[in-house]
């Protein structure tokens, strides 16, 4: 009788792990997720036109703050971003991305991205130059750098600032805990690519200015 309950005792603990495994093995490393935009929008030095694109975070075992946007086929690559770690309350459902109210007649800028199940978000980084002409149209800071840059690559750095819409400046630490925040504009809900799409080998191009 022993031995019956022990055997019964492993065999649930069996189920268990492979359940923990195969959960583990459906959902993309890298989280790739797909979106697609009715219109044009703005992400850190460079602007998409209308249609669908590939998210991904480019080494989620060293560095998962850099994100890469590439075609929907994965073929073309718009660009490599970097961000900083953002917190919601609540765990994302499905894939969203938000976006930051901008001034009239500009395309829509995306704040962040958020992978579904996962308080922890990305919020994109933005140059100094573009943030100055985001903010004035926004209700919450945008991120930025605290030194002038004017190019996607010169904002991997943790010297970071969020400027208001009277270009008043608060100092931001990379290395402080994330704190919770609210979507100050739309959200942009998203597909989840399965773990077993490949991922064509590109050459990522410097981002348009």
């Amino acid at each position: 009788m022993l031995r019956k309950r022990v055997f019964y005792c492993a065999c649930a603990v069996a189920v268990l792990a492979w359940l923990s495994v195969a959960k583990a093995i459906s959902e993309p490393v890298d989280h790739r997720t797909y979106f697609a935009f009715s219109g044009p929008v703005d992400l850190p030095g460079v602007a998409l036109p209308p249609g669908k694109y590939l998210f991904r975070v480019v080494n989620p075992t060293t560095s998962s703050n850099v994100v890469q946007v590439l075609s929907a086929d994965g073929k073309q690559a718009y660009g490599m971003f970097f961000t900083l770690a953002a917190e919601r309350m609540t765990p994302a459902t499905r894939p969203e991305v938000w976006f930051m109210e901008t001034p009239a007649g500009t395309p829509p800028a995306i704040k962040a991205w958020w992978y579904p199940g996962e308080t922890l978000g990305r919020e994109f980084i933005y140059p100094k130059e573009q943030a100055r002409r985001l903010a004035k149209g926004a209700s919450e800071p945008v991120l930025t750098t605290k030194a002038e840059t004017t190019k996607t690559e010169e904002t991997n750095t943790t010297d970071l600032s969020r400027i208001s819409s009277n270009g008043q400046e608060t100092r931001v630490s990379a290395n402080t805990k994330p704190k919770a925040s609210a979507s100050s504009g739309k959200a942009q809900q998203g597909e989840a690519a399965p773990a077993s799409i490949p991922m064509p080998a590109t050459t990522v191009p410097s981002a348009r200015h």
